[in-house]
């Protein structure tokens, strides 16, 4: 089952465990738009896979087949998928969680629940931030 988390604690999942992977499934027009996580200080690179419209019946098997050619699917791996507000990345987790049950893998899917730019906030509380970019984690 994919475990919701919060960006600040998928950077210390990141930052902790060597085999985690940041999974970013934003389109390419976001990350130029609103910028990217940035993992460089950790030694690691994000990996950009766009999740397409998950309306579509061939978009969950589309993404399948592009996590599987950027990725070497790692046994124990811990796979950490961020978008915008934690839907689409939530979707994308959902279907590689579920490609690891015909397979004998130990892997474990996270969805960074507050995304990369956060949920919105009423107009000046600024004590309750949420995002990956509004919480000050690295990014470029």
């Amino acid at each position: 089952m994919v475990e919701n988390i919060n960006s600040k604690e998928a950077y210390g999942l990141l930052r902790e465990d060597k085999k985690s992977v940041l999974i970013d499934v934003r389109t390419k027009k976001e990350h130029l738009a609103v910028g990217v996580p940035d993992l460089r200080e950790i030694g690691k690179e994000t990996c950009l896979i766009e999740w397409k419209n998950s309306i579509l019946p061939w978009s969950r098997k589309s993404f399948l087949n592009d996590f599987n050619k950027n990725l070497a699917l790692d046994q124990e791996g811990k796979y950490i998928f961020i978008c915008r507000s934690g839907i689409r990345s939530s979707f994308a987790a959902l279907t590689v969680e579920e490609s690891f049950i015909s397979g004998n893998y130990n892997s474990k899917c996270f969805n960074v629940a507050d995304g990369f730019e956060g949920h919105e906030q009423p107009s000046g509380d600024s004590q309750n931030q949420t995002g990956w970019k509004n919480l000050g984690l690295p990014w470029k």
